[in-house]
């Protein structure tokens, strides 16, 4: 298997089933233009596929489409995340949740969606026991839509209340970001 490509953008794609090719990824996501690596993660010593691949595009390629999209490989529909090499380059705007235990990944986008483009749901988990913390973090792709989000300060989504506030690694200003804009700050 070949080292993973540092330009472009390149995607996570979890779930993937086990039938799902190399060729196969790269001929759903050329339609968003050109595809520079395209892998099915395969176990060293079976060959066999671990569940998850990854995509990389030409630099440049703007994620928004992609992102929002429910691709279909091997006939189930998955939804794609930026890898944290991607995200680390980009000038995503974070902010934190608390109470999200319970909720999926894809709840937790869908809800957050509304407020602007998700580029990525992280749901952090506790290194050794495996279990999933209690809060998570949104990644938007405009300071738009970390405002609107944090703006509201909280949301339900599924009957949980789910608190929102600036992460402080947001847009690398010190951590308060402006989303309080007028309210008397955090």
């Amino acid at each position: 298997m070949m080292a993973a490509r540092t330009d472009g953008v390149r995607f996570y794609i979890p779930n993937l089933p086990e039938t799902v090719t190399d060729e196969e990824i790269g001929a759903n996501f050329a339609r968003f233009g050109t595809v520079l690596e395209a892998s099915v993660a395969r176990d060293k010593m079976s060959g066999m596929s671990r569940g998850f691949g990854y995509v990389t595009l030409q630099a440049g390629t703007n994620p928004d489409v992609i992102l929002n999209e429910v691709h279909y490989l091997g006939g189930m529909g998955i939804r794609v995340l930026l890898t944290k090499e991607s995200l680390a380059g980009s000038d995503g705007k974070k902010v934190h949740l608390s109470n999200c235990l319970h909720l999926t990944p894809d709840q937790i986008r869908d809800a957050f969606s509304q407020f602007g483009q998700v580029w990525d749901v992280h749901t952090p988990k506790d290194p050794n026991t495996g279990e999933r913390k209690k809060f998570g973090f949104v990644t938007f792709g405009s300071d738009e839509g970390f405002n609107n989000a944090c703006s509201v300060g909280s949301i339900n989504v599924g009957g949980i209340i789910i608190e929102i506030r600036p992460a402080s690694q947001s847009g690398g200003k010190g951590g308060k970001g402006d989303c309080w804009g007028g309210k008397g700050g955090g």
